[in-house]
């Protein structure tokens, strides 16, 4: 593997889509009929807002997205958001499972969201992502909260997960 972390450009932006919908479907978490996620803008949503989103490439294929922003939307409605970045947009080509590329890309957003003084990751997932629940919980982060959300034909259970970088 020669996994290459880099910010993501405008360019990148159907292959960032790409990576995040094949992981999502694999994962059981994907649907048809829910609205576009809100960035349409990455780099205002994300970067000009104090965060940052990256994306893996190996080959010249991008095979991992990751990001950090303010908090915002249901995760402010368990943690503070005083200190902490909202983890998002996580996901690894199911391709590419089991191979360190969504540990690699954790490690870079850590150590991003640290060098621009945040104290905490907080973050929200399905609860039917339970691989992801596992890898959070191996890096340190810790259930918080649980809701639900309703989508087209189910409701979701939605976990809140929060982490102290101390």
């Amino acid at each position: 593997m020669s996994l290459s972390i880099r910010r993501f450009r405008p360019a990148d932006r159907d292959a960032d889509d790409e990576t995040v919908e094949a992981a999502l479907r694999s994962a059981d978490a994907y649907f048809e009929e829910v609205p576009e996620l809100e960035d349409d803008d990455i780099l205002a949503e994300y970067v000009d807002a104090g965060g940052e989103f990256l994306v893996g490439e190996d080959g010249g294929a991008i095979v991992a997205t990751g990001a950090f922003r303010p908090p915002k939307g249901v995760v402010t409605e368990f943690v503070d958001p005083a200190g902490a970045a909202e983890l998002k947009r996580m996901h690894v080509h199911p391709d590419r499972h089991r191979e360190g590329i969504g540990q690699a890309m954790y490690d870079e957003l850590e150590a991003r969201a640290r060098e621009r003084g945040y104290e905490r990751f907080v973050l929200s997932t399905t609860g039917r992502q339970e691989p992801a629940h596992a890898f959070y919980e191996a890096n340190g982060f810790e259930r918080v909260g649980s809701t639900t959300a309703d989508v087209p034909g189910t409701t979701l259970e939605i976990l809140v997960f929060e982490k102290s970088f101390d």
